[in-house]
């Protein structure tokens, strides 16, 4: 299988720093966070077709996945050489991000 190379935008990128910030300083076993993210950015660089599609996106081609532990989606578009993280966002919020 082709492994796709992962990309951030600005704004993944604030949201993972903001979530990992949230994590140490809240949770008894911070390192689950990177493990989550780390093992779902491995499925979408592999598989990227895992994720579902988010319907309410503005942008086309996005798509989601869950990482249970940390109860975030990771939302994502993807081309045959790239993997676009557009988003990393809490699955419990009301709404979804501004993509």
């Amino acid at each position: 299988m082709k492994q796709r190379h992962v990309g951030f935008t600005l704004t993944a990128q604030r949201h993972v720093e903001q979530e990992k910030a949230w994590w140490l300083a809240n949770r008894d076993h911070p390192e689950v966070f990177a493990e989550q993210l780390e093992q779902a950015l491995k499925i979408v660089a592999t598989i990227p077709g895992a994720g579902s599609d988010y319907a309410k996106s503005p942008l086309p081609g996005v798509r989601r996945v869950y990482l249970r532990r940390v109860a975030l989606h990771l939302y994502y578009t993807f081309d045959d050489d790239l993997v676009v993280v557009r988003a990393l966002w809490g699955a419990r919020r009301e709404r979804g991000p501004r993509l």
